[in-house]
């Protein structure tokens, strides 16, 4: 597992559970693991988070070719929350454990169309956002971590049985205030290459500047990263079919990342619409996959897409 010395670094306690009684009235807790499996025309998206140190919620969906519709949504706002912590849990029917702290992560769900047993191994050290320039906005969180991890298991879709041997995947956690209210656009991406590297970034419009986190993670090392650049080409709907970047960290290595449309879904939050998709990718010409997401406020999108 690569290692680095970031400025911010997590204990084992950062894995579990974390008072944000304090944190206002956007006070959210959560977690998500996603495994984009372009080779199967999928993306397995996990979400679960706990409100204001109280009520839990979980949603699961995994998209598919078309973006109108998930291949499979299961959504829980008020969900029941089993365990004494989050090494090993039960939101909502999904099935959390972390035996290896920072490091792994196993989920479980068994559901009349949807059974998924897989394992998020982290293949670098936890990153926090606090590590970059524009440091973590205590809008976002107190703290959170970014993760890129490989993802191995099996997933049964509608008795479609798939075996997910070391894919590319992504896991975070994060805990603090979590206002949507302040983002006007954003690019989120993460993608894992064959050999290793992998990336993440967040490319965020607020108030009229823009603010990056990230990470390249490569050669056994992972730095912040300091320059990014990415642009999407849309369809009618805003949805990406392509995106394009080059990404520069603090060591001065740059990263370059070529991606094509797989399968995701339009995913309706609050005002928001966030286009979650999975792409068959490159990381400087090495085969890779990867999960980008970009958010739309939703009446700009129907605004220009009547």
């Amino acid at each position: 597992m690569t290692s680095t010395q970031p400025r911010h670094q997590f204990s084992a306690r950062d894995d579990l559970l974390h008072d944000v009684s304090n944190s206002g009235p956007h006070a959210r807790e959560s977690l998500l693991w996603t495994a984009p499996l372009p080779s199967e025309q999928l993306l397995v998206f996990v979400y679960a988070w706990r409100e204001a140190g109280r009520r839990w919620g979980r949603f699961l969906f995994v998209g598919g070719p078309d973006m109108t519709r998930p291949e499979f949504l299961s959504f829980e706002e008020d969900a029941a929350f089993s365990g004494d912590d989050l090494d090993d849990c039960t939101v909502g029917g999904l099935h959390v454990r972390q035996p290896e702290p920072l490091r792994v992560a196993e989920l479980g769900f068994t559901g009349e169309e949807l059974d998924l047993s897989l394992r998020f191994e982290g293949i670098h050290e936890p990153f926090s956002w606090h590590d970059n320039a524009d440091g973590c906005p205590d809008w976002v969180a107190d703290n959170r971590f970014e993760q890129s991890c490989l993802v191995s298991g099996q997933v049964s879709l509608h008795g479609r049985a798939i075996d997910v041997k070391a894919s590319g995947g992504h896991r975070d956690h994060s805990w603090g205030a979590r206002n949507w209210n302040m983002l006007q656009h954003w690019k989120w991406i993460n993608a894992t290459a064959e050999d290793g590297r992998s990336l993440h970034a967040m490319i965020m419009e607020v108030k009229g500047q823009q603010l990056i986190n990230g990470y390249i993670n490569s050669d056994g090392r992972l730095c912040p990263i300091v320059h990014a650049r990415a642009e999407a080409e849309l369809d009618d709907r805003l949805v990406h079919r392509a995106v394009s970047g080059r990404f520069e960290d603090s060591a001065g290595r740059t990263m370059n990342l070529e991606c094509t449309y797989a399968a995701g879904w339009g995913m309706p939050i609050q005002h928001l619409v966030l286009n979650e998709i999975a792409m068959s990718a490159t990381l400087d010409g090495v085969p890779a996959v990867a999960h980008v997401e970009l958010g739309w406020p939703a009446d700009y999108v129907e605004r220009l897409c009547p």
